[in-house]
């Protein structure tokens, strides 16, 4: 109650400061809402690039190491996989770690012959968030993610190995909060590159998109009022993760994200004649993140991760009929979850489940799909 007193309060003091015709509403912050929902979508379309070319599997049971130690079983006792990691690849096999041969060396089938591709992956994800301003109230929103990609082979550099990939993909959902109801639809394209050297992983991407927006909402005088408007942006990111083992089939990861989005949106007269300009947004990303990853049993992989999201914008700013609106703001929050992995023949499969609160309160789902040639 004392909430809802407030951000009334607000609004009545911020209508005072305009025009007699109108009283800023949620309405006339559409675009603010719809450049924040870029910048957190732009977390999970980034950080999911540069983690595509990841599989548990890999990252917990390094294969030049497996070979070595039952390279030395094998003169004491006949070892049986299947009790140790299940019917999933073994050790030093294409489907499992791609890079390296059954004689622990780098490459597929000798190197010489390994084609260039190294896998496609497709990852699907599922936001149901309740978005949190400092000026409006609380928005529903009920997003979806999804991308399709392809990366390269990694290769063996003088300091570690290095892969490459492109994706592109799609964002629809809305977002609902009382008389107002935003629809969005856009896609996007970009490229990602990693290098690892040891335990440490560096990774870059770059991507550019486009989302088109449907207004319906309720005006104070009960109009109904629909309007379209369309933002673009361009951005990019960098992490930079350190694996720290913990046992045989357990490791640590620390990691840091850092990102960067341009935002440019339409100016537009809206339906009820108010004329609406906005400012290009910038919005800048720092995200620390922590993962455990432990190999189960018979081929099963699982992880935690936690992560503390904060974006800072700067720009954005929103002119009606004239007049700036103040800015639009909403809190960092905090994402965690747990994700489970199987590699069956050539597929892994990995899926996840986690929760976000602060800025973003709510429940992420989703599914991720390699294809590994």
């Amino acid at each position: 109650m004392k909430q809802n007193l407030i951000i009334t309060s607000s609004l009545i003091i911020l209508g005072a400061a305009l025009p007699d015709a109108w009283a800023a509403t949620p309405y006339h912050y559409a675009n603010a809402i719809t450049a924040n929902n870029i910048a957190v979508m732009q977390h999970s379309i980034i950080s999911t690039a540069m983690g595509a070319s990841d599989r548990m599997a890999a990252s917990v049971l390094r294969p030049e190491e497996i070979f070595k130690q039952h390279a030395a079983k094998k003169t004491q006792q006949k070892v049986d996989p299947a009790s140790i990691y299940g019917r999933a690849p073994m050790y030093g096999t294409a489907p499992m770690y791609g890079e390296y041969n059954d004689d622990g060396s780098i490459g597929r089938n000798g190197g010489d012959n390994a084609p260039t591709l190294g896998h496609a992956w497709f990852a699907w994800q599922h936001f149901g968030n309740d978005t949190k301003f400092q000026d409006i109230h609380v928005l529903e929103s009920d997003l979806e993610l999804a991308m399709i990609g392809l990366a390269g082979d990694k290769l063996q550099t003088e300091y570690g190995m290095s892969e490459w990939g492109l994706f592109t993909g799609y964002i629809g959902g809305d977002q609902t909060q009382q008389n107002l109801t935003i629809n969005e639809d856009g896609g996007y394209f970009g490229a990602y590159k990693k290098l690892t050297a040891g335990r440490a992983a560096i990774s870059f991407a770059l991507n550019s998109g486009v989302l088109s927006n449907n207004i319906d909402a309720i005006a104070s005088d009960k109009t109904a009022l629909t309007d379209d408007f369309t933002n673009i942006w361009a951005g990019g990111g960098f992490s930079a993760a350190y694996t720290i083992p913990m046992d045989d089939s357990f490791i640590f990861r620390p990691s840091i994200y850092a990102g960067y989005t341009w935002i440019k949106s339409d100016n537009y007269t809206t339906s009820s004649g108010d004329v609406i300009k906005n400012k290009d947004f910038h919005m800048f990303e720092i995200s620390p993140a922590i993962r455990f990853i432990k190999h189960i049993g018979n081929g099963w992989f699982g992880a935690m991760h936690a992560k503390y999201v904060m974006i800072f914008d700067n720009g954005g700013e929103t002119k009606v009929n004239g007049t700036e609106l103040s800015t639009l703001e909403s809190d960092h929050f905090t994402e965690y979850g747990l994700a489970l992995e199987k590699t069956i023949d050539r597929f892994n499969i990995t899926a996840n489940v986690g929760r976000r609160d602060g800025g973003h309160t709510g429940w992420v789902g989703g599914l991720n799909l390699k294809y590994i040639f």
